[in-house]
């Protein structure tokens, strides 16, 4: 159904006629004749104005469409499909999931230190917040 037709079903619902809805809603007259007969679309703020005077109305259905069942299906869908997915691949979480020591950890590190006073630093790049960076090249 579209935004223009879920108005509509509005306006006969509330029992008004266009002028009382545009009056309740307090939008010009010529604002709903235009919406309901297609020559404009509604802006955010006139579909505000509808869920401020209509608190009941369900945002979801006035905007998308959505029936608050499908909305439940849905998001049961995503658990689904997200719990589906954490099952079958490894997060980021996972690769600090080990039975290592403190010790251990703490071999590897002394290891990678001996290994890297063999190597020359070339020069290092340093990012900050603002998007900015800067080059280190060390003097020889």
């Amino acid at each position: 159904m579209e935004l223009k037709n879920r108005i509509l079903e509005i306006i006969e619902n509330s029992g008004l006629t266009p002028s009382e809805f545009a009056d309740k809603i307090e939008v010009q007259r010529s604002a709903i004749s235009h919406i309901t007969s297609g020559r404009n679309n509604p802006s955010l703020d006139f579909l505000i104005k509808i869920k401020n005077a209509f608190p009941e109305i369900d945002t979801d259905w006035l905007i998308f469409g959505i029936e608050k069942e499908e909305i439940s299906d849905d998001i049961s869908d995503e658990i689904e499909n997200t719990v589906s997915s954490a099952t079958s691949h490894p997060t980021l979480f996972d690769l600090f999931e080990t039975d290592e020591t403190v010790e251990e950890t703490q071999s590897k590190e002394e290891n990678s230190r001996n290994i890297s006073k063999d190597k020359k630093m070339v020069r290092a790049l340093l990012f900050f917040s603002d998007g900015s960076f800067e080059e280190f090249v060390p003097s020889e």
